[in-house]
């Protein structure tokens, strides 16, 4: 790959213990997407406010992937006895990230956890366990592979996602316990679980660099669902764009 033309792509982490050492960790599939679109994966670990400014000058786009929980504290919030494991690092990681992004005019993708953060960012809520928040609630923990899709969604027609995939209904993955609540100012809702759940969003802005988040796991389902291939080429395109357009105004 010329790295003059393909987009590099910031992936935000997780820590976890590997052989007994922490150790930053991404999964292995979201990489290779990013690859099979074109796009140069960069590892983004926790960072200061000066290293967030560095990844925001170096990267064309941003993805924030999945992970712990979110910290009930970055959106103002009480912890409830369902929070699981959650990294404060992280957060502030991503929020600044977010912000820096917005900033650059940089497009901004979020998976699963990445989708609920995006929000966080902007200033939204998150339903810390959806179980025990929502008694008519289907099944979003699924316990089948992780490539397996277990439930619909309906997407809105006026939609990039749905320019994407071409349907108005499609059969996603999912992996989560946590949603978003209060959506925040600059998103739209754009599907919905059959529960009425959030399961994806844009940015309210058109002309501005693209913002999505998904409540699932495209990577997983990637190699055997063109459409969330797709997903990821759709964003890397979006990414090599602005990184064109970026140069020749320089």
């Amino acid at each position: 790959m010329e790295s003059s033309i393909h987009p590099v792509i910031g992936l935000t982490s997780s820590i976890v213990t590997h052989n007994q050492i922490m150790s930053y960790h991404i999964h292995e599939k979201c990489v290779r997407s990013v690859i099979q679109a074109g796009g140069v994966p960069m590892m983004i670990p926790n960072g200061s406010s000066e290293l967030i400014e560095v990844w925001g000058n170096v990267c064309d786009g941003i993805i924030l992937s999945g992970g712990e929980d979110i910290d009930p504290y970055s959106f103002h919030s009480h912890p409830s006895p369902k929070v699981e494991e959650t990294s404060p690092k992280r957060d502030e990681t991503e929020i600044g990230l977010v912000r820096c992004a917005l900033e650059k005019n940089k497009p901004i993708l979020g998976l699963c956890r990445g989708m609920t953060m995006i929000n966080v960012a902007l200033g939204g809520t998150v339903i810390q366990d959806i179980e025990a928040q929502h008694a008519n609630a289907i099944n979003h923990n699924q316990q089948t592979v992780r490539s397996e899709p277990t439930h619909l969604i309906e997407i809105d027609e006026r939609s990039r996602l749905f320019q994407m995939i071409g349907n108005q209904t499609y059969r996603v993955n999912s992996m989560h316990h946590q949603a978003i609540d209060k959506l925040a100012a600059g998103l739209r809702v754009v599907a919905v679980a059959p529960d009425g759940m959030i399961e994806a969003v844009e940015g309210m802005n058109e002309a501005a660099p693209l913002i999505m988040g998904v409540q699932w796991h495209p990577e997983e389902m990637a190699s055997e669902e063109s459409a969330m291939q797709r997903l990821f080429k759709m964003f890397i395109t979006e990414c090599e764009h602005h990184k064109v357009n970026g140069q020749k105004g320089r």
